[in-house]
């Protein structure tokens, strides 16, 4: 499976255990892997929600520094919320992908999954989290 299949599966699960936020890593990979008629979670997707999750409020707040003023996270389309919180993850904690690599991902996720007038929203958010050269 590929690494965009594992965060494809990842960013599902992320938008699950958003809407349910009480679900343990477990909970939500079993519901996860059920829905998508997976026999399991592949390593590369398990890493993306257990980091995700274990980091959930600093990611929500790295978000929520970035958007406009009077705007608040809950207020955001929750698979964009998903979807930059997989690349948030990947650029700040994960070798396995360049951070411009990870925003191109969330843009081709975004177009998977989400509402093509958030592409825009989405990498203006995420290029706040480039590392300078």
């Amino acid at each position: 499976m590929s690494q965009h299949d594992s965060r494809r599966i990842a960013m599902q699960a992320i938008f699950l255990a958003n809407g349910e936020p009480d679900l343990t890593i477990e909970q939500v990979e079993t519901k996860v892997a059920k829905s998508l008629d997976l026999k399991e979670i592949p390593a590369y997707a398990h890493e993306i929600i257990a980091g995700v999750l274990a980091k959930r409020p600093e990611i929500e707040a790295d978000i929520s520094k970035y958007l406009k003023k009077g705007w608040r996270l809950e207020r955001v389309n929750r698979i964009s919320v998903a979807i930059m919180e997989v690349a948030i993850f990947e650029i700040s904690q994960s070798d396995a992908i360049s951070a411009p690599a990870a925003v191109n991902e969330a843009l081709i996720l975004c177009e998977e999954f989400d509402d093509p007038k958030s592409k825009s929203f989405i990498n203006g958010i995420l290029a706040n989290f480039m590392p300078s050269k």
